[in-house]
């Protein structure tokens, strides 16, 4: 009998959730939870157990807030009194508001609709469910609940994402008449800003509504005036824009291959635009070897990142996008004498800076190798991948998306940031938005 109540413990998700957080296995602990709780909303055990694994994550404020929730949702006598009422749906509505600075915005729209339940018409709890809504990529459920807040008051945040909306689902006709809108509201000198990128992204949408599809391509140009090397049809395993990658890539067999391929078509999307570096730089060494055959290919010196003050013109390679968010207050403005180049960009993590140039979109991961000090391991892949590139030069396939790549961007270039910083002071902020209908 034991045997059997054990077995039906093991497949009870909220135990093995709960073993997983005595354990300190948090990762393993949400991976289970979170499902559990999406379907049982009203279960205080998950709720008291979520705020339990936001205290041993460091979210001191969030975990209080979710345990005054399972309080109330536990109590054996509950207030039934309007007060009462209005004290259990402004328990729900701190906790979902607080899970939206977490990301969690699934369990976010969980406890915001139960509020919206009981006031549907409330603006803050429409521009919460609105706003969550628009980071899970639901721009048109977004859309709805963007207007109810618009109607009791227009104020910059909801207008601006009410146009992001309308921008990300196409609907070119219904955005224009916000710009004007925003430019009424646009006081200091961010939403000045913020309105000068939005009417450039509305004119790069304008310029490519004949096609009835866009690529990948096509929204990294439109939202962040970006450049992706490596359109769509060469994205192994590309994920469908309603099916995200859940994990990160694996190291494929051959890497330094793909690493030699992207550099050489780098190396010739640069050549094409008629662009020159006078140097290439690396941010740490983990982007030294790619930064080294680079610069090999192109002929150029390679050195470390040598601050904002840099005289020459160099093009900053990093691995990953990412790796900007640390010192990112120094890449924000647009200099003439420096480029971003990453590698890789991530789909779905924000950054508060977007680079010019991206050699593809993935999930990060690791490169094929480690940071070491052992100066012949380094040379040892530096070689790889030059030797690799050499053979690549003269490949038919290489030159072909060389000038696929030239083709597309260079009618696009006076609304590019790469080599536009008089036209672009300011790099955009990368907010992720990469899979719009």
């Amino acid at each position: 009998m034991s045997d059997v109540v054990t077995q039906e413990k093991s497949d009870d998700p909220l135990a093995q959730a709960r073993q997983f957080l005595e354990d300190g296995l948090f990762e393993e602990c949400l991976s289970h939870l979170k499902p559990y709780w999406l379907t049982k909303p009203d279960d205080a055990s998950a709720t008291r157990m979520f705020g339990t694994l936001m205290t041993e994550s460091g979210r001191s404020e969030l975990a209080r807030k979710l345990k005054a929730l399972a309080d109330l949702m536990e109590a054996k006598e509950p207030d039934l009194s309007e007060e009462g009422k209005q004290a259990f749906t402004y328990a729900l509505f701190e906790a979902g508001f607080s899970l939206i600075d977490v990301r969690e915005h699934e369990l976010a729209l969980m406890l915001l609709n139960k509020c919206l339940a009981e006031s549907p018409e409330d603006p803050t709890v429409n521009y919460e469910i609105a706003f969550s809504l628009m980071s899970l990529g639901r721009f048109e459920e977004a859309i709805k609940h963007f207007k109810c807040t618009a109607q009791d008051k227009e104020d910059f945040d909801t207008v601006l994402n009410l146009l992001v909306c309308y921008t990300l689902t196409r609907k070119i006709a219904e955005a224009k008449p916000l710009l004007e809108t925003l430019a009424q509201l646009a006081q200091d000198e961010e939403e000045q800003r913020e309105l000068s990128h939005r009417k450039t992204v509305l004119t790069r949408l304008e310029s490519l509504a004949k096609k009835t599809t866009l690529s990948t391509r096509d929204w990294l140009y439109i939202l962040y005036g970006g450049v992706l090397l490596q359109d769509d049809s060469y994205q192994d395993g590309k994920p469908k824009p309603d099916e995200k990658p859940k994990t990160a890539e694996k190291p494929k067999p051959d890497d330094h291959k793909e690493i030699a391929a992207m550099l050489l078509i780098a190396k010739g999307f640069l050549e094409g635009l008629r662009i020159e570096y006078e140097a290439i730089e690396y941010y740490n060494t983990t982007a030294r070897p790619l930064a080294r055959v680079l610069a090999e290919l192109m002929e150029v010196p390679c050195n470390s990142y040598m601050g904002p003050d840099r005289p020459d013109r160099a093009l900053l390679l990093l691995t990953w996008a990412p790796e900007i968010i640390g010192p990112h207050g120094a890449f924000v403005e647009h200099l003439q004498t420096r480029s971003i180049f990453a590698y890789g960009l991530n789909w779905d993590e924000p950054l508060p800076v977007a680079p010019e140039i991206c050699g593809k979109l993935a999930h990060m991961a690791p490169v094929p190798w480690v940071e070491t000090t052992k100066e012949h391991s380094e040379d040892k892949i530096f070689q790889s991948i030059l030797d690799r590139a050499r053979t690549l030069e003269s490949d038919p396939d290489i030159l072909r998306r060389i000038q696929e790549a030239v083709q597309y961007y260079e009618s696009k270039q006076p609304l590019l940031v790469l080599n536009n910083d008089g036209v672009f002071p300011s790099r955009p902020e990368y907010t992720a938005e990469i899979f719009p209908a």
